[in-house]
């Protein structure tokens, strides 16, 4: 076709078809992104002005881009950028393309911090909590920094790639909240100085290099791919320097490998992290791997600002678990209406689903509250009962996430401390709560009797005057369903007060 006939559509069809014979995955795709960068472009623009004649300047300027393509240089080198989650970012050979499993990665991360927040503002003169171990373009970094709002240290050992990321760190106005330091790995970082880490290290076996697509093998950046024979080269490194940078409870967030996974959880706990959870991407492969540190950063209910309460409410609403000390024994806690907050409770332990948790409130005036079919006559034990370490069963049909209870009852709590009423208060909402032990294990009576494996499952521990009080015994379960037939209340286990004391407290009522 002579070139002063060429139209927008008509190189598109012919690009397209060219790119496909050349091993292109998406030459489609791959041509209009060329055509845009040509003309000057958005690509929705090639569909308004369809019919458009091009200028044999045109024309020749994207034969040469199509001919870098057809020689499988990634178009987004040759267009110099790529888009990443919200992001617009400058890209060159010095560094990797970021990829939509990275995207994946980043998921994982802003989840982590949702659930798990750093709980310190992050101004621009504040040091980063959260470090970006590889940086590359900056990507993660970037997003962490738009999307969270915090303060991120970007790591890499390249110069090159620092610079880049430094470009669009500037370009996107983020540069305030992200510093950039040239280093191996986490050589620079000071021990315990950091909250989370999160990586997309090297991870390609040497042996596998050779079957990577072209695009890859033969443009970008070999060792931000290449992580020696068995691909666990920088991994098997990285770990023990992040069990060193990060702070207790702190978290490690990687993208691992296809098939990778099972050994970077040994790996992890070889380094010292017991809590260990493997991530699937968007294909159901283990491909994201979140290690977290033993240990939890500690506060007090006067420590809850307006930042940190909101903070704190979000993180329940994310599925956090909190420590919290109670009338008879040191706790872990989970908003009450959260799903996966309640399943995490029961996997801090190893609780069977087999024993359903109780419900704590700031007062009995709250339960009638959350519990409107409750019967009079165990209201009338609740009111004349509580606060105290007791756990009474009731009778209820108020819908809420499964282990709560069961189908039609409860078990509810007003403790009598002042720790945690002043935390119940504050937050405004019931939680569910349970012993902080390993399921089997002694009931620990303060939060120094705590397994550190219980506390790495969570985002904060709360302690203050009054908490060394407990006596590390569990409260005393009464079912009181029996009252609604005329017939006595049953002790279902007898704790900090005896099954006699209690019955006897209830039968003065009747």
């Amino acid at each position: 076709m002579p070139v002063d006939l060429w139209t927008i559509g008509t190189l598109l069809e012919t690009a397209a078809g060219y790119l496909g014979g050349k091993g292109s995955t998406s030459p489609r795709l791959d041509a209009e992104l060329l055509l845009a960068e040509t003309l000057g472009f958005e690509r929705i623009q090639l569909y308004t002005e369809f019919d458009r004649p091009l200028a044999t300047g045109e024309v020749d300027r994207f034969r040469v881009l199509v001919a870098r393509r057809a020689a499988h240089e990634p178009v987004a080198y040759i267009v110099g950028r790529t888009h990443f989650r919200h992001l617009e970012l400058e890209v060159t050979p010095a560094v990797l393309i970021p990829r939509p499993e990275t995207e994946e990665l980043v998921d994982v991360a802003l989840e982590s911090l949702r659930r798990r927040p750093t709980w310190a503002p992050a101004p621009p003169s504040a040091a980063p909590l959260v470090a970006d171990v590889g940086t590359g373009s900056g990507a993660i970094a970037l997003s962490l920094a738009q999307e969270a709002g915090v303060a991120v240290l970007a790591i890499d050992s390249s110069a090159e790639a620092l610079e880049v990321a430094a470009r669009n760190a500037a370009a996107t106005g983020l540069g305030e909240l992200v510093r950039f330091c040239r280093a191996d790995l986490l050589s620079d970082v000071p021990e315990g100085s950091l909250h989370l880490i999160v990586s997309n290290p090297p991870y390609v076996t040497s042996c596998d290099m050779s079957t990577l697509a072209p695009d890859i093998r033969l443009f970008e950046p070999r060792v931000a791919l290449d992580a020696g024979p068995d691909g666990l080269d920088v991994i098997r490194r990285l770990l023990p320097q992040a069990a060193r940078a990060l702070r207790p409870g702190g978290a490690v967030v990687m993208e691992v490998g296809d098939r990778q996974a099972e050994r970077v959880d040994a790996l992890a706990r070889e380094a010292g992290f017991p809590l260990v959870i493997v991530h699937k991407d968007l294909s159901q492969k283990d491909r994201i791997v979140e290690a977290v540190l033993p240990g939890v950063m500690t506060m007090t209910p006067a420590d809850l600002d307006a930042a940190r309460r909101d903070a704190l409410v979000g993180a329940l609403a994310a599925g956090a678990v909190i420590g919290v000390p109670t009338d008879t024994v040191y706790g872990i806690a989970a908003v009450w209406d959260s799903q996966a907050g309640v399943r995490r409770l029961f996997a801090a332990k190893g609780r069977s689903p087999g024993q359903p948790v109780a419900v704590l409130f700031a007062s009995v005036d709250a339960i009638k509250e959350a519990l409107p079919d409750l019967e009079p006559a165990s209201v009338q034990v609740l009111e004349a009962m509580l606060p105290g370490p007791f756990t009474f069963i009731v009778s209820t049909d108020v819908p809420r996430p499964s282990l709560v209870g069961t189908a039609d009852s409860l078990g509810v709590r007003v403790p009598d401390h002042p720790v945690l009423f002043r935390l119940l208060e504050s937050l405004g909402v019931p939680l569910v709560a349970t012993s902080a032990n390993l399921s089997g294990g002694t009931d620990p009576a303060t939060f120094a009797d705590v397994d550190p494996r219980v506390l790495a499952h969570c985002s904060c521990a709360f302690v203050g005057a009054g908490e060394d009080a407990t006596a590390g015994t569990a409260s005393t379960v009464v079912d009181l369903r029996p009252l609604s037939v005329g017939a006595a209340p049953v002790v279902l286990r007898e704790g900090a007060v005896s099954a006699a004391t209690a019955l006897d407290r209830i039968a003065a009522l009747r």
